[in-house]
Parts: C-alpha cells; sequence; structure tokens
C-alpha cells in the first residue's frame, strides 16, 4: 500500500495566527512548523505501522519548505519545495489512499481558524460546475480523478465538517474549536498526535469503504479573487483561462487531475 500526506500548517493544534496577518508572517509560524511536523509525523507512522509499503509526506503550506524534516519517521519520502505543477506530486493510480493534516476549512467560513482557500490574501473563492469549494474538496478532487480516495483529515472542527460534507466516510480528527478568525480552544498539541495516530489507524482499517471523490468531467473552475487587478493579472499568467466578469476567471478542464494552483 501507498499513501501521500498533504500537510498544510493552518489546522494543527495550538496555531491560530494574528489578525491581518499571513500565518507565514505571524509569531505562530515557529510553533507551526513543528507541530505540523509532529501530526505528519504520527499519520506517517500509523501508515507505516498498518502495513503501508510506502509513505510520501507532501509539504503544501506556502513555499513548501516548512516542516522540521528531520523529525519525521526516516522510513518516509518527502515531497518538498514549489513548482510541482500539480496537485499531490507522485501520485497515480496505484496509491491506496491520500491524507491531509493541518488543513482549514474554505473563506468565509464561521468559526474556521484561519479560513481561506489557497491565497488569503488574492482568492476570495473557487467554484467547480458551480459548488464552492475549499483546499479540502479540491485536494480531495485532485486524488478523486485519479480513483484515490481521501480517506482521513486532521484539521479545526469547522474544516472536519467540511471535509465530511463532501467525502461523508472520510475519517477525521479536529485540533481546535474556532472561535474566530484568529481564536481557539484548542486541544493539548501531544493529545493531538495521540488521536492522529489512532484515528489514521482506524482509516487504514476502514479504507475499503470511503470511496474517491470523484467529480465527472468536465469541470468548469471559477476562482473568483478580492480585487479586480488580481483577476486581470491571473489571466495573463494562466494558459486557457478567461475572463468571466471582473472579479473572476474560468476553465473547463478535462478532468479534476489537471487542477494546479
Amino acid at each position: 500500500m501507498k499513501f501521500i500526506i498533504g500537510v498544510d500548517c493552518d489546522g494543527v493544534a495550538c496555531v491560530v495566527g494574528q489578525p491581518g496577518r499571513a500565518l507565514s508572517d505571524s509569531c505562530d509560524m515557529s510553533f507551526a512548523r513543528l507541530q505540523a511536523t509532529r501530526e505528519a509525523d504520527a499519520a506517517a507512522r500509523a501508515l507505516l505501522d498498518n502495513g503501508a509499503g510506502e509513505v510520501i509526506v507532501w509539504d503544501n503550506h506556502g513555499s513548501g519548505a516548512n516542516l522540521e524534516f528531520d523529525l519525521l519517521d526516516r522510513r518516509c519520502r518527502v515531497a518538498l519545495g514549489s513548482g510541482f505543477g500539480r496537485r499531490w506530486p507522485g501520485l497515480d493510480g496505484t496509491f491506496a489512499g491520500v491524507l491531509m493534516v493541518g488543513y482549514h476549512a474554505m473563506e468565509g467560513t464561521s468559526g474556521g481558524v484561519l479560513a481561506h482557500t489557497y491565497s488569503p490574501s488574492a482568492f476570495r473563492c473557487v467554484a467547480v460546475n458551480g459548488v464552492e469549494m475549499g483546499e479540502i474538496a479540491l485536494d480531495a478532487a485532485v486524488a478523486g480523478a485519479h480513483g484515490v480516495p481521501l480517506i482521513f483529515v486532521a484539521s479545526d472542527e469547522a474544516g472536519c465538517a467540511e471535509a465530511r460534507r463532501f467525502v461523508p466516510s472520510v475519517e477525521t480528527v479536529a485540533t481546535k474549536q474556532g472561535v474566530g478568525c484568529n481564536a481557539a480552544l484548542g486541544k493539548h498539541p501531544a493529545v493531538v498526535v495521540e488521536e492522529i495516530y489512532q484515528g489514521v489507524c482506524r482509516a487504514v482499517a476502514r479504507r475499503g469503504e470511503i470511496k474517491p471523490f470523484a467529480i465527472p468531467p468536465p469541470a468548469v473552475v471559477e476562482i473568483r479573487f478580492k480585487h479586480v487587478y488580481q483577476a486581470l493579472k491571473a489571466r495573463l499568467r494562466r494558459s486557457g483561462w478567461r475572463l468571466a466578469g471582473p472579479w473572476t476567471i474560468r476553465k473547463e478542464l478535462a478532468s479534476l487531475a489537471e487542477w494546479a494552483c
């Protein structure tokens, strides 16, 4: 069995950032890097202890160079950096599942800690065939286009609820309860690490019950930006996209496997 763990930093335990700043520019970032590593390591150990032959840990926060890589289980491979040109680098139909650690709810989610969709400074929303989706659903759909299910998500309560809305049978672990964009009631980080290990063990045991989140092609994707100039700039830089309004660009994809943000 082969798995990929996608790792963001916003949704990990005891991380809330600072108002008006991206997490990477906040006083929380140092701890977020360490806790994201702990949580990713717990997920990886659970996979490996339950029969996985290969585990890739994919650092996908910002520039993709955030984790304390030497603290990960040495049996893991690591996908890091930027410029892959696709989500889930290395993924194909031979993988048994993907997992998400440290993910967060989509932009505008009430009670979602650090809620945003890919770019907190630029994206207002992303919609596929008219349905608004955040990073959890979109990345699940990319995996689903390869026939690979999303089997586990660790996020705040809002992110876990969002995951279950699109993949009802997914195994989840809530890291914190959002009170606002930059406020939460959180579990102790060590407790979350233990819960992720146990949750991933359950997910591996249940993987046959969890179906890929597949969106039938074609997929019409719309990105709505927060400012007009961002939409115009994105239209010029992204091949095949066209304007669909002052703030919005649109493209029809033959498959969500083509989605890259």
